[in-house]
């Protein structure tokens, strides 16, 4: 598992590198890029959340502790930090964009997890 993060947050990484670029090369592009650096950035935090989330939930289980949720209410409020962002400044950062990549990193884990399975596969099923 940590692997696919690992594949995931540098995959974010190059494409956060990718759009700042983006951003200092053209002007009129440049409230898009900001959009979807910040809704990656978001997507990351809420990607570590989860993963420490997880953590903690499966260490309750071998230790026989309480039962916990997912932490829904934080990751929402990073998303919730993220959009009013955008429409506070909606001249630096576009909104369409920002609630657009605020999934980034969790589709790149699922498709970096189905190219982990498929290569992985032992016989079973």
């Amino acid at each position: 598992m940590n692997d696919i993060l690992r594949r995931a947050v540098r995959l974010s990484l190059f494409t956060m590198s990718a759009l700042l670029m983006a951003w200092a090369l053209y002007p009129e592009g440049r409230t898009v890029a900001a959009g979807l650096l910040l809704g990656i950035c978001g997507s990351l935090v809420n990607a570590f959340l989860l993963r420490r989330r997880v953590e903690m939930i499966a260490r309750s289980a071998l230790e026989g502790g309480k039962r916990t949720s997912l932490g829904l209410a934080s990751r929402l409020a990073v998303i919730l930090l993220a959009v009013m962002a955008c429409y506070r400044f909606p001249e630096y950062f576009s909104l369409p964009a920002t609630l657009a990549a605020c999934f980034y990193v969790q589709f790149a884990v699922f498709f970096f997890a189905a190219v982990h399975n498929r290569n992985v596969r032992n016989g079973k099923g």
